[in-house]
């Protein structure tokens, strides 16, 4: 990974880290580590996917479509989840 690319996903992380303590708060989840508080990181984790598509498909002239987003995810989600039972 270049030093861009670090530095890149340096202040993504940085945002979703904000994000979700704001998310935390918004929900009343005092326990980061409980079930409230997964679900939380993972909807924040998911909006700021989300955002990053469409910022990419905007500057290249794709059309957003939410749906192909969505469909794209599940198919990785499943992916992913085959590769750990191996």
């Amino acid at each position: 990974m270049s030093n861009l690319h670090k530095t890149a996903m340096d202040a993504v992380l940085q945002a979703a880290a904000h994000d979700i303590v704001a998310t935390l708060q918004e929900r009343g989840v005092e326990d980061r580590h409980s079930e409230d508080g997964d679900l939380a990181v993972l909807d924040v984790a998911i909006l700021h996917a989300y955002r990053i598509f469409m910022r990419i498909c905007e500057a290249n002239g794709v059309p957003v479509d939410a749906g192909y987003f969505a469909d794209q995810a599940a198919d990785l989600a499943e992916e992913v989840a085959q590769d750990g039972d191996e």
